[in-house]
């Protein structure tokens, strides 16, 4: 999940990667080696949300996007939509978002990619947490939490941050009780279950 790893770093470090990324980004076209490519495409446009350059970060998340279809990668395909999906939401375009980020939870979810679907599971909680659907939003963050858990894969220290205060938003919107019943749904939850309410 390279633009989950990414927030670790300060803006300023992110910047100073954007010439390394562009310069990796150039040898594997001159090497015509698309899998490289796509990878290093990735990382730019990861790179690229961080510091706000979000219509080029767009642009090489779907050119990454569409060399992994065309080598039939759909896990990377899953990952260059999940973070065309943060890109959007972002932009603040919710509903694109929420389109990208179901499209990878679908592919993730066929390939039995357990990792992803907590980051899938966060991403959307972002989202139904800014179009006002708090309840749905906790019992993600909840599901999320409890198979991370489950896999040992703990969120990043900034990440960690980030679901903090947006917990703490949550629980301020809904009140304590309200908050902790959505919780406790969330996180009793089945794999099944939480993936049927994400895609809602």
């Amino acid at each position: 999940q390279l633009l989950a790893i990414n927030i670790a770093y300060t803006t300023d470090e992110i910047e100073a990667a954007i010439p390394y990324d562009l310069s990796s980004v150039a040898l594997w076209r001159e090497l015509d080696s698309p899998f490289e490519l796509a990878t290093a495409l990735n990382l730019l446009g990861a790179d690229l949300s961080e510091i706000h350059e979000y219509a080029a970060s767009r642009q090489a998340l779907l050119e990454c996007r569409d060399i992994y279809q065309s080598l039939g990668y759909r896990r990377g395909v899953a990952l260059a939509m999940h973070n065309l999906g943060e890109t959007a939401q972002m932009m603040g375009e919710y509903a694109n978002a929420r389109e990208l980020l179901c499209e990878s939870l679908r592919i993730r979810h066929h390939l039995g990619l357990r990792r992803g679907y907590a980051y899938s599971f966060e991403s959307l909680a972002q989202v139904n947490e800014n179009e006002e659907r708090y309840e749905q939003a906790v019992q993600l963050w909840a599901t999320a939490a409890t198979l991370r858990g489950l896999l040992g894969a703990p969120l990043e220290q900034v990440a960690q941050k980030y679901s903090e205060h947006a917990l703490a938003r949550l629980r301020a919107r809904l009140g304590q009780v309200a908050f902790e019943l959505e919780w406790s749904k969330g996180a009793t939850m089945t794999t099944e279950q939480a993936i049927a309410l994400a895609l809602r």
